[in-house]
């Protein structure tokens, strides 16, 4: 599905601007000076940035580890000549030890408003020891969760689990957990559009001139603008997951979940989801939460 491919590249994007955003121009950030971090404030991972009550908890329960053992996937995997944990490797247990502390570095970075340079343990697919270094932290925040997922998947218990689980699955559970992930997306689309709007270069051009020189000002609007980068990067991934959760499984799309319309923005394409050559929904229901 080309979307999901979109939603990367998008991500990547936002990712590519974090000292200013994609066609601004430095003169305008320049007025800012320095006295800002080059990051946006430690938001909780998957959490909005204006933390409206809008929660996007990619966990389901952040803070609180699934019930997956820690030797999960793999025995130890740093040794002496090696101390680095490697994707595809390293085991449950390792990779939440790193993911907390690091986390823990990032929000003592922010309250004493410096930027994290603490050591990165974890090293993700197609990176180096030095490239790891120079990720943005939320990036190497999210290539960790990402990976103890993976890790968390690849246990016997969890495999098992998931054997059973499809195998119990019928027409009428598949159907509920589809429409509840469709609503949540359906949800989700429009914070998502509207934090995109206001990071067009356009945009962003005229908040930063609307407060003219006032150095104050400039430094808020500079903020408020990485604030809103790093709600969006959360959002796509947000969604993206729910989008690949749709698409996984026993579940068949024909068509596509989610498009861009003319203005750049995602909604809801035209499509049909099959479960075991049964329709069970189409992109013209209506999608409920259970």
């Amino acid at each position: 599905m080309q979307i999901s491919s979109d939603l990367t590249v998008t991500i990547q994007k936002l990712l590519s601007a974090r000292s200013g955003l994609v066609g601004t121009s430095q003169q305008t950030f320049a007025k800012a000076g320095t006295a800002l971090r080059t990051e946006a404030p430690v938001i909780r991972p998957g959490a909005t940035g204006d933390e409206d009550g809008t929660e996007y908890d990619l966990f389901g329960s952040f803070g609180q580890a699934p019930d997956v053992p820690a030797t999960s996937s793999a025995s130890s995997t740093t040794t002496a000549d090696d101390p680095y944990m490697h994707a595809g490797k390293a085991n449950y247990g390792e990779l939440y030890a790193e993911y907390t502390r690091f986390i823990a570095s990032m929000i003592e970075a922010d309250r004493q408003h410096k930027d994290s340079t603490v050591e990165r343990h974890f090293i993700p697919a197609g990176e180096t020891r030095e490239t790891v270094m120079a990720m943005d932290e939320h990036a190497y925040m999210w290539a960790v969760q990402d990976e103890m997922e993976a890790a968390a998947d690849r246990s016997p218990q969890a495999q098992g689990n998931k054997t059973i689980a499809n195998q119990g699955l019928n027409y009428g559970d598949a159907t509920r957990m589809a429409s509840d992930a469709l609503f949540s997306l359906q949800k989700a689309l429009p914070a998502l559009n509207d934090t995109l709007a206001r990071l067009t270069p356009k945009a962003v051009e005229e908040r930063m001139q609307s407060v003219g020189d006032d150095p104050k000002l400039q430094r808020l609007a500079q903020q408020v603008a990485k604030n809103d980068m790093l709600s969006a990067r959360s959002s796509l991934r947000y969604v993206d997951r729910i989008v690949r959760s749709v698409e996984s499984g026993s579940n068949k799309v024909d068509g596509a979940i989610l498009v861009k319309n003319g203005q750049g923005q995602y909604q809801l394409g035209d499509f049909s989801i099959s479960f075991n050559g049964q329709v069970m929904l189409t992109s013209k229901d209506t999608f409920k939460a259970f």
